[in-house]
Formats: C-alpha cells, structure tokens, sequence
C-alpha cells in the first residue's frame, strides 16, 4: 500500500510539472506567466521569448519592464535602455529609472543621458545607495571632485551613518587634496568596523601627505598585511613612507623593491618607484643613485631635471666626461635662465680643469 501511495504522489508531481510548462502561445498572460518563472529561474534566454511573443499581441508596459529586464541580464544593454526609455513618462517609477542607469552605464556610450537620469533619481530619492554612490562617481568622472562632493553631502545630511557613502566621501576628500577631512572620515570608518584594506590605505597616504610619516607607516602596513597577494601600489606607498623615517629608511628601500617584483609593466608607476630609490641612495651610495635614474631614462626618455640629476651623480662619482655631457643635456632641456647660468659655469669649470690637466 505504501509503494502504490509513493507512485500516485510522483505521477501526480510529474503531471503536474508538465502541466506547467504548458504554455498558451496566443495569450499573452500564459506568455507572461510562463516568463515570470523562468526569471525566477535566471532563465533570461527563454523569458524574453516568451515576452516577444507577448508583446506581439497586446502593447504593456508591464511587458516592457520584464523584457527589460531579461534583455539587461543578457548584455543587451542598449534594448535594455530602450524599453526603459519608452515606459518612463507618465508615471516614471523608480525602479524603471534604476535599470535605465545600470544599462546606460554597462552601455557607456552617453554619458550625458547616464548623468541626466542620474540625477532625475536622486532627486526622486537621494537615499537609493546604489544610484547616489554611481552617480558621484559619474560626477566625478565626468564633471568634478566638488559636484560629487555634493551630491555625497546631500545623502550624509539625511544618513550619516552609511559606511558606503562615507567610503566614498572619504576617497572624494582624498582627491580634492582635503586630506585632514579625509583622515577624520577614514578614522570613523575604521572605527565603526570598516577594515578594508582600501580604508587603511587612503588613510595612509593622507597621513603621508600632511608629511605625519608614523602613522602613514601604521596604516599602511595595516593595508599590506590584509591583501591576499603583493599590491604593488600599497607597496610603493608604504616605501615612500619608510623613507622619510631614518630609523627605518633602509626598510623603505627593500619594501620599493618588492614593490618592482609585484608591479606589472608600467612605466608611470616604476618611475615613481626608481626616482624615490635614486633621492634614497643620494649620499648613501651614488652609483645605486645613478643607477635607478638611468632606468627612469630608459623608461621615459630625458627631461631637464632627470639630465640635472643624473651629472649630480657623475660629479660625485669622479666622472667629469659624463658630468659634462648631461649638464650639456640640461642646457638643452631647460628653460631655468639660474639653473642654465650655474650649469655653464660648472662645465666651464670642468673643460678648464681638463685642460690644466691635460685632457682634450
């Protein structure tokens, strides 16, 4: 009795599964029906089928948004904007508003539409996080530090507990060069529990930009210890830092070092990495200096300062030839009427002390 029991329950689970993929091609509430499950089941493929099919028979904005959606999720992103755009007026919904964003932005291919219906939804609700933290970021890209500034504010004055949005106060603090405001913001956040390393490291480097070394160092190594693998750009920030402290200087040389190993080729960033371990090894060790200026030369041809440097190198090195030629390079390069008075004197200096000695 009890196995005859079992087989009823799964002929009658089977019948009713296959009913309900009995779909009604010509009505287009089967249609819609049988599509809303398949978006439950992130089948995006086979709803917007069933949604076409739809939409053939009766025009619905109800349709429309559905379609939307699959069309979204599927990478169509200017379809998906399409049909945003068409269900907007009279009754703009929030939501409709949200998708139209997401999709202008996955499109990037109009930033002005992008930042107008940006703004028509935080000014409909300023405390969608999702929209207020992409269109600061938007502003910032596209119009300025201070427009995102604020649009942040305006959220703050009505949440000012979102440790989100006040990450991202804290980064538009950083790169309006505001970095006591932006030490005050990472430090609450950090407090309330934010330990991302990415909070550790603007806080770090705003510390090193009020040239307070210490605690630079401090969160920096908080920073580095909490990536997963070697971050070359924490790395060559922590270094800089070290440098500046001489009882760890020496560390700060090694840690620029590992920041090299870590880095992948990119002659800004290893610009920044050799000038900071050429003004290391200034007075320590002039070859080393030399060194890692001739590979900036390498990597980014000459300019006056780097040519100045580099025959500050040879003049310490004893090598008055190579002094001469690169001090004759800064004379080429600059436009510093003091510099290029100094440097003809010292290479007239030089080509008289060649000759008393007897070299051409």
């Amino acid at each position: 009795m009890k196995y005859i029991i079992l087989i009823v329950m799964f002929v009658a689970t089977t019948f009713a599964a296959t009913a309900q993929h009995v779909v009604d091609t010509t009505n287009w509430n089967s249609l819609y029906d049988a599509a809303k499950s398949c978006i439950d089941k992130s089948d995006y493929f086979t709803a917007s089928r069933y949604l076409e099919l739809a939409a053939r028979i009766r025009q619905s904005d109800t349709l429309k948004r559905k379609l939307a959606v699959c069309y979204f999720n599927r990478g169509y992103y200017k379809k998906c904007s399409r049909l945003c755009l068409e269900v907007l007026e009279p009754d703009t919904l929030e939501s409709d508003l949200m998708l139209l964003t997401k999709s202008l932005a996955k499109s990037a291919d109009n930033a002005d539409s992008l930042l107008f219906f940006q703004k028509k939804l935080f000014i409909k609700n300023p405390l969608n996080q999702n929209n207020t933290l992409a269109y600061a970021q938007s502003l910032l890209d596209h119009v300025g530090v201070k427009a995102a500034a604020d649009c942040l504010q305006k959220y703050y004055e009505i949440d000012s507990m979102n440790l989100s949005i006040n990450a991202m106060r804290g980064k538009v603090f950083f790169m309006a060069e505001d970095y006591e405001k932006a030490i005050e913001e990472f430090e609450k956040l950090i407090i309330a529990g934010s330990l991302h390393p990415t909070n550790f490291y603007y806080l770090g480097v705003s510390y090193r930009k009020i040239n307070d070394f210490e605690n630079a160092v401090r969160n920096l190594e908080v920073a580095n210890s909490l990536t997963q693998e070697p971050n070359a750009t924490i790395l060559t920030q922590l270094g800089i830092a070290q440098l500046k402290i001489d009882s760890i200087a020496y560390k700060g040389s090694e840690t620029l070092k590992e920041a090299i190993d870590a880095m992948q080729p990119n002659p800004q960033s290893l610009k920044v990495v050799y000038y900071n371990l050429a003004s290391y090894y200034e007075n320590r060790n002039w070859r080393k200096s030399l060194e890692y200026l001739l590979k900036i030369k390498e990597l980014d041809g000459m300019d006056a300062s780097l040519s100045y440097k580099i025959s500050i190198c040879y003049q310490n090195l004893k090598n008055q030839p190579k002094e001469i030629e690169y001090l004759t390079k800064f004379l080429d390069l600059s436009d510093d009427s003091i510099a290029c008075s100094y440097a003809r004197r010292r290479i007239q200096h030089l080509k008289s002390e060649q000759f008393m000695n007897g070299i051409n």
